[in-house]
């Protein structure tokens, strides 16, 4: 990793209309072997105008990853200067969300989605260990981020592995890739291809465990251009459901009234049988 860390990476800025990826929706998704293994790396390095852009190289290189294709640095750039059209404002740093969304859609409308297939992005809980695991184990790379230092730096150059968990004060934010591995729970994959000493390294412990990555972490899936509409539709309705379902149990445990209690279990119930029906629709298209 060059010496002086330039990355912008501000924060997460999660949504809660992020589609929310639970264990049902990645079991009805295919599992996904590339035929050659091939990983893709970036150098955001390399190029003035991406020095600070480690949010576009980490859902570029997740793409990459899901679909096998090269991403030339000319339309990496040109994604990057759109967003100036938009949301972006040049002294400000990146939020992560807002470029896994952002290259979402601009992917899309490009001509390597009419070549492939498009794709869609949810959000998965670092926290839940076994959800990662799966979703390693079907070989999708994850756009993930930490807030790092020295010590965070030195621990992967002593031998290519993070070994620590606690690394206190922060001096950067840094988008990366997580992605599957055999030796350890898991490896990330950096953003700085042939200049980096280690580009992609081992994580000893499990991503809960280590203090300085977020809680929040987006994946990206393919969906097929006929179904796309239809599957945004049915997720953002789920992941209403999901917040409106938490929010009534939270009015009933705070009523004290029985009238208001037994109202809200009943629309919770509603909920539950609108799920389950959304579930299937889904699991149809996917």
């Amino acid at each position: 990793m060059p010496e002086e860390m330039e990355n912008g990476c501000l924060w997460l800025w999660e949504k809660t209309t992020d589609y929310i990826l639970t264990e049902w929706i990645l079991d009805a998704l295919p599992t996904l072997y590339p035929q050659d293994e091939i990983i893709f790396q970036y150098n955001q390095w390399k190029q003035k105008w991406s020095k600070k852009s480690c949010t576009l190289f980490s859902p570029i290189g997740a793409i990459s990853d899901l679909m096998n294709i090269q991403i030339w640095m000319d339309r990496a750039e040109e994604w990057d200067k759109d967003s100036y059209n938009h949301w972006r404002k040049e002294w400000e740093w990146r939020r992560v969300q807002l470029w896994v969304d952002h290259i979402c859609k601009k992917y899309n409308e490009s001509d390597l989605a009419k070549e492939h297939w498009k794709v869609a992005y949810y959000s998965i809980d670092l926290k839940n260990n076994a959800l990662v695991k799966k979703v390693l184990d079907k070989r999708y790379t994850i756009c993930t981020w930490y807030d790092g230092n020295s010590k965070y730096n030195n621990d992967i150059d002593d031998n290519g592995v993070l070994n620590g968990v606690e690394f206190w004060k922060k001096t950067y934010g840094h988008a990366v890739n997580a992605i599957w591995w055999i030796n350890t729970p898991s490896r990330i994959k950096d953003n700085y291809y042939e200049t980096a000493k280690y580009n992609i390294y081992g994580v000893e412990h499990e991503f809960s465990e280590i203090s300085c990555f977020f809680n929040k972490w987006y994946v990206f899936t393919k969906v097929k251009e006929d179904n796309l509409e239809r599957i945004k539709k049915l997720n953002e309705m789920r992941t209403k459901i999901l917040n409106w379902k938490e929010i009534n149990s939270e009015l009933r445990h705070l009523s004290d009234s029985k009238y208001h209690q037994d109202k809200l279990h009943d629309m919770n119930d509603f909920y539950r049988d609108w799920l389950s029906y959304i579930d299937s629709e889904l699991k149809s298209l996917m």
